[in-house]
């Protein structure tokens, strides 16, 4: 599995990576600091490397230059050049309702959870992706 981090905090992104490999959930993880550095990234890989393309994104709200809402925007609008959906989960540190309300109006969007990220959460989204552990 590959995964994608976009997140503007560096402490969070080497914690979340180093989950991942310890528990299994994934080798290869992409890190983004911001939205645009993001979609620059599948960009790039859509043109040249498709089958490097992650199997997920991991998603902060607020980020500088290109936020969370922004980047949905704007994958949105990539999501028919590739060959398979690509889930996205909220890792945030919001308690506004009102962003839950908004991540739940994006298709793309599979789940929402808080920060920091932890192995129950990475079981729960193999279970939403229908991988086996």
């Amino acid at each position: 599995m590959k995964v994608l981090i976009i997140d503007d905090d560096p402490i969070l992104i080497m914690v979340c990576t180093r989950l991942m490999k310890i528990t299994g959930f994934s080798e290869v993880v992409y890190a983004a600091k911001e939205g645009l550095e993001g979609m620059d990234l599948l960009k790039e890989q859509l043109s040249t490397a498709p089958e490097q393309l992650p199997d997920l994104i991991l998603l902060d709200i607020n980020m500088p230059v290109m936020n969370g809402w922004e980047f949905l925007d704007e994958l949105l609008t990539l999501l028919p050049k590739m060959q398979h959906a690509l889930p996205v989960f909220m890792l945030s540190s919001t308690i506004d309702q009102a962003d839950f309300d908004r991540a739940d109006s994006y298709e793309v969007v599979k789940g929402f959870y808080s920060k920091p990220l932890t192995k129950e959460n990475l079981e729960e989204i193999e279970k939403i992706l229908g991988i086996d552990a």
